[in-house]
């Protein structure tokens, strides 16, 4: 966690970060729960899952309870279907989310509001739950490369639909999309590569100088 880039947020994050804080200051238990694609899914990516995981229980000794429901190849088709199932029954006080990044491949066909609608259902159904909930919405990438950016030709506005909502929602919005950009601007395709090796799915660099240091920016645990 060495490197902490732009931070670029939307949202009341200054409240959200006091109540994240607070509770776990006060050693009272809370329930995290990461829901995302592939980004944050398989044995190579999730290393920024985890790393965050461990970093705010060692801050906090051990008041969170963590899940990382995530499952590679989804969208928010499938995220919304399972909501319910994958979700809610882990009654997350905290719940950071983001399928912007394979909601734009082309093979779903989808429209680029489709993903800031279903982000909208899933705050809804949280929030009926746990009012109290803190969300936090992901943008992972905004620059894919080869392969990834054909299959992807819409992902700024798929994108800007997650902006719209966390701007109106008023939730946390974590957007990576300028920090890896800045590394691909100043120092080129290949260095970003040794960050997101296609432009979207993380590294171990990129999560250990990137996500996980801007997540506890964000939520006020440095």
């Amino acid at each position: 966690m060495t490197t902490v880039l732009c931070l670029a947020m939307i949202g009341s994050t200054g409240f959200s970060q006091k109540n994240i804080v607070s509770k776990l200051k006060k050693s009272e238990k809370q329930t995290i729960v990461v829901y995302g694609a592939s980004v944050a899914a398989t044995t190579s990516t999730r290393i920024w899952v985890d790393g965050l995981f461990d970093a705010l229980n060692d801050s906090y000794k051990g008041n969170l309870t963590c899940y990382n429901v995530s499952k590679s190849g989804e969208n928010s088709f499938w995220a919304t279907e399972n909501f319910k199932d994958s979700v809610l029954s882990k009654k997350p006080d905290i719940l950071i989310f983001g399928f912007c990044e394979n909601d734009c491949v082309e093979r779903f066909n989808y429209w680029p509001w489709y993903s800031g609608r279903c982000a909208e259902y899933m705050i809804d159904k949280l929030k009926v739950q746990n009012p109290d909930a803190i969300v936090m919405m992901y943008i992972m990438s905004e620059f894919p490369i080869g392969e990834a950016a054909i299959t992807r030709p819409e992902i700024t506005e798929f994108n800007n639909s997650y902006r719209d909502v966390a701007k109106r929602r008023e939730v946390i919005l974590v957007d990576f999309s300028k920090d890896f950009k800045d590394i691909y601007d100043s120092q080129g395709e290949q260095e970003l590569k040794k960050y997101q090796g296609d432009g979207i799915l993380p590294t171990k660099r990129a999560a250990q100088e990137v996500i996980i240091p801007k997540f506890l920016k964000i939520m006020g645990v440095n």
